[in-house]
């Protein structure tokens, strides 16, 4: 099982043919074709299934594809600690962050990880927690940096706790209870919820059980906060969202906090890893860089982290 040949069969699995995969690694699609009939037979397995379309992954090879993804990323990882051990600062980190830590603390931290290390190449993709799970046990992911509640981790994780992030209620400007000063003023709205655990639904639920409140009721579940603050800019609907999105998104002028005399709890964003997977010198030197420019935002409080 040779490790050129893995990387071969992420590439067919990216780009869904043989011609394109084959043209994007220099070589001829004959002997692609060889590779992965050799990588078929030392397995016993037909791991493509072909078509007039291109290829695809039949039921082997996606139950495979997960072991060459993490066999593949693991192999870069162990050549990109061995070059930075020798001094060579080169190589990939690649991690998934949460929009709370992308408007705030990190750019500086990336801006000055890049001065130090020029030659790393550095990937950020958005996700939150338990969405990116998957991508940090293949490998895809080196770390993350979201908002998670302690008891929805799997103990594969290791979470070290970053800051409090502030979470707020929105409406838009004009909304009728925009002066409301009471959680159970807002009982009847409808809210747009975020699906991920911890995120701007499952808090104002926590609020409303604290309180004594029935459940919110839910308008609309919203994955994406990009497309969060235009959703409630142009409805009725509220929502919750970390503070730094609420103050720097493109709807910002058409959104009011609602301010509440009730607290509202805070998300704590964790930085998440396997715990079977130690981190490169490059990536170990990032989360420092995140931290430190972390240290200037909310501080974690001992209820913080639960």
């Amino acid at each position: 099982m040779k490790l050129k040949t893995l990387q071969a069969l992420l590439c067919i699995e990216e780009v869904g043919s043989l011609r394109a995969a084959a043209q994007q690694l220099h070589m001829s699609q004959p002997a692609l074709s060889a590779a992965i009939q050799q990588l078929e037979q030392s397995l016993h397995a037909p791991l493509l299934v072909r078509s007039k379309r291109g290829v695809t992954l039949s039921h082997f090879g996606q139950a495979f594809i997960k072991h060459a993804r993490l066999i593949v990323a693991e192999a870069q990882r162990a050549q990109d600690e061995m070059q930075q051990l020798r001094g060579r600062w080169e190589g990939n980190i690649t991690f998934a962050t949460s929009p709370a830590i992308a408007l705030s603390a990190l750019p500086q931290a990336l801006s000055s990880f890049s001065n130090e290390y020029p030659e790393v190449v550095v990937r950020v993709r958005d996700g939150l927690y338990p969405g990116i799970s998957a991508s940090l046990r293949d490998g895809s992911l080196d770390f993350a940096l979201t908002a998670a509640h302690r008891y929805d981790l799997e103990q594969d994780l290791v979470a070290e706790a970053l800051y409090a992030s502030q979470i707020v209620i929105v409406a838009r400007d004009n909304h009728p209870l925009i002066n409301a000063k009471r959680l159970s003023d807002l009982q009847d709205c409808r809210w747009v919820f975020s699906s991920a655990p911890r995120g701007p639904g499952a808090i104002i639920e926590e609020a409303f059980r604290h309180y004594g409140l029935p459940a919110p009721r839910m308008g609309m579940v919203c994955e994406s906060f990009l497309a969060l603050p235009g959703i409630v800019a142009h409805s009725d609907w509220l929502t919750t969202m970390p503070r730094a999105l609420y103050e720097r998104n493109a709807f910002s002028a058409a959104l009011r906090q609602i301010n509440i005399e009730e607290t509202v709890p805070s998300a704590v964003v964790y930085v998440l890893r396997r715990f079977d997977l130690p981190l490169t010198p490059a990536a170990e030197a990032l989360v420092r860089w995140i931290q430190h420019h972390a240290q200037s935002l909310e501080a974690i409080k001992p209820d913080d982290i639960v």
